[in-house]
């Protein structure tokens, strides 16, 4: 029996064509214009994920969303208004929406969201049986091409696939095959000891990458890309395949600056992560990552924050600099790298750290949910797990002397929640760089997609705030998908407008190292749930660092600057440059404005802290080693370890902590 009942696909379908409607435009060679979410089956794609997808809280949500929708007294209640949303024109169910989008009541933004987010996204992410979708053409989107698959066969695995019940005994098991785990994991089958990798996600190589973006967040992002805190106000972006978020990620490879590196020896007794120590081990990692400036060509997005920055005169190299990334071979080949390298041309774990693991014997599951840890006496002895692959559920039972905890900052505390590892500091200190965007059109193609993803940062303003939680800025890719999920919806035909605009548009993102932090929790089936709510320090600070953004935009030429608040708000006629004058008034509407939860598109690609380290079991998960304070030979090996945010992408922070923690490892197994 369907989870959603005849009347509840009825409003389903009414709420998609009433974001994307039908809409007269006598030049319509495309049928761009013409076309509404049913002729491309949104509300049945909808349908499905919210039936096979969404955790049972979610699935009832959303249920009622739908039914608030149409309900008289709901409605009656909630606008002054009882009527059903099937029941009213295309005009007045536009105006409905509109309303719920701007209230001033969270829980209406909330829903409101939930509904938009996923029929934008699929509108324009979704691809028919030829792989296409049939508005990229008009909003200018190429698709990729075919083209061979160049990848050598030195990097492909030879993971298990057990196809009944299985018992395996190792010395170390890595649960993750991230950032962090694989480090581990490489690190500890070099030094001679028995490795087994578990990864919750699918093996997916260049030779299986479609470059699609939505089939990508289907099949490799937590959550199928649906990941979001509680109250659904920050989209959050994290692998799920193996290698991790580094095979998904925007190959941003930068060093923990030093003052972070000095809290967390000096507040989380981190002993020698501020030494020559720790440097050697950050020069390891970018050493078997290629991590250098070679590859960090400027597409047109990065272009016009230089040009900004140049005109106003911010230094370079001291104000602005040149990102470096973990590339060899890029060459700027294409622009899907988002989706997974082709080419492996980026030097993510999938390509390095993996088969250095598997060459020295390391073994993998891929497609393995790790259920629990094992723990007796106070002591991990192995790991409970589930292949599933094939169409089958396999159990897997693992014999371990020692386990890594090494699936993120999203997973790995639930994992240590469904082991029983329950005291105060497990899921605290969740940190996630949060983000918001600033969109500037220009008078000639963007193509915000195209290219290398990020390759200038601008931290000028990262002092604007005492301990470093000033903003930083950064360029960011916007596959139609995306771009679509975070532009205001003020209107059916307004958004496809923006949308046939997009080729035109820079979108520049601002992140904030947040003071507060947040917590991961686990709902009744073990998975996890994040909550948390800005600080009031570092809504200010999105706020200073939106406005830097403009002016750098208004410097470089913009034509268009833009917010994502949902009341939508930008200066400039798109025909010739925004003023200077025009930006104080902008800059000050901004503050008015604020940041609100679910009133303005907020993202976050780096969460961590959720099992840090630190002295204390009452605020921390893990000792300054890095292993469980109340479980011996159980390891923390991502970034959950991280005791604060780094200032910066964390990547390389969470690498150079792993190869740390893996020494420890090493000493201990060696006992």
């Amino acid at each position: 029996m369907n989870f959603l009942e005849d009347r509840d696909r009825r409003t389903l379908e009414a709420v998609c064509d009433a974001l994307v409607p039908r809409e007269a435009m006598p030049n319509d060679p495309e049928g761009f214009w013409n076309r509404d979410a049913t002729d491309l089956g949104i509300p049945d794609d909808v349908a499905r994920i919210v039936e096979t997808y969404l955790s049972p809280r979610k699935r009832d949500g959303f249920r009622s969303l739908l039914r608030a929708f149409d309900s008289p007294w709901t409605n009656l209640l909630l606008g002054g208004d009882p009527s059903r949303f099937t029941r009213l024109t295309p005009a007045r169910r536009e105006r409905y929406l509109l309303a719920w989008a701007r209230s001033s009541l969270g829980v209406k933004r909330r829903g409101f969201q939930a509904a938009k987010r996923l029929v934008l996204f699929l509108f324009y992410a979704k691809v028919l049986g030829d792989g296409l979708n049939p508005n990229w053409r008009v909003i200018g989107y190429e698709p990729p091409s075919d083209s061979a698959r160049d990848a050598p066969d030195s990097v492909r695995l030879s993971p298990l696939r057990p196809d009944r019940e299985t018992s395996l005994e190792t010395d170390v098991c890595v649960v993750g095959s991230g950032a962090g785990g694989a480090v581990i994991a490489a690190r500890l089958a070099r030094a001679g000891f028995r490795v087994l990798v578990l990864e919750a996600g699918p093996y997916r190589t260049s030779r299986d990458f479609s470059q699609r973006e939505g089939p990508t967040y289907d099949d490799m992002f937590e959550e199928h890309g649906l990941l979001t805190t509680r109250d659904l106000a920050i989209n959050v972006l994290a692998g799920r395949t193996a290698g991790g978020s580094t095979t998904i990620n925007w190959m941003t490879s930068l060093d923990p600056p030093p003052w972070a590196r000095d809290e967390w020896e000096r507040d989380a007794g981190m002993a020698d992560v501020a030494t020559p120590l720790f440097d050697a081990f950050l020069d390891e990692v970018k050493a078997r990552l290629h991590v250098t400036t070679a590859e960090s060509q400027e597409n047109p997005s990065n272009a016009a924050i230089r040009r900004g920055c140049e005109a106003l005169g911010y230094r370079p190299g001291i104000d602005f600099d040149v990102i470096p990334r973990n590339a060899l071979g890029c060459a700027t080949r294409c622009d899907f790298c988002f989706f997974g390298c082709v080419y492996d041309a980026k030097q993510s774990t999938l390509v390095t750290y993996l088969p250095d693991a598997g060459d020295a014997g390391a073994r993998f599951l891929f497609s393995t949910q790790a259920e629990r840890v094992t723990v007796s006496e106070g002591m991990a002895t192995g790991v409970e797990a589930t292949y599933r692959g094939d169409g089958k559920d396999v159990p897997v039972h693992i014999r371990a002397r020692a386990v890594v905890a090494a699936g993120g900052a999203v997973q790995t505390p639930a994992l240590l929640w469904r082991s029983g590892v329950r005291f105060r500091g497990v899921g605290r200190g969740l940190r996630l760089d949060p983000t918001t965007v600033l969109v500037a059109e220009y008078d000639r193609p963007i193509r915000i997609w195209s290219g290398p993803m990020q390759t200038l940062v601008v931290r000028r303003f990262q002092d604007a705030d005492d301990g470093h939680h000033g903003p930083w800025i950064e360029s960011a890719p916007g596959h139609p998908g995306l771009a679509a999920l975070a532009i205001p919806w003020t209107g059916g035909r307004s958004r496809k407008e923006a949308m046939s605009r997009i080729e035109r548009s820079a979108a520049s993102i601002v992140l904030v190292r947040d003071v507060g932090e947040g917590i991961v929790r686990t709902d009744a089936r073990g998975e996890p749930i994040l909550e948390y709510r800005l600080s009031s320090r570092d809504r200010r600070n999105l706020i200073v660092g939106l406005r830097a953004a403009a002016r750098i935009h208004q410097a470089a030429g913009a034509l268009r600057i833009s917010t994502l608040h949902e009341s939508e708000f930008s200066i400039g006629d798109g025909r010739s440059p925004v003023p200077r004058a025009a930006l104080d008034s902008f800059e000050s509407e901004i503050a008015r404005r604020g940041i609100r939860e679910n009133a303005v598109a907020l993202f976050s690609a780096h969460p961590m802290g959720s099992a840090r380290a630190g002295r204390d079991p009452r605020t921390s998960a893990a000792k300054p080693t890095g292993e469980c304070h109340e479980v011996r030979n159980l390891w923390i090996g991502d970034g959950s370890l991280l005791p604060t945010a780094p200032g910066v992408n964390p990547m390389i922070s969470i690498m150079a902590l792993a190869a740390r923690t893996a020494t420890y490892v090493e000493a201990r197994l060696r006992m």
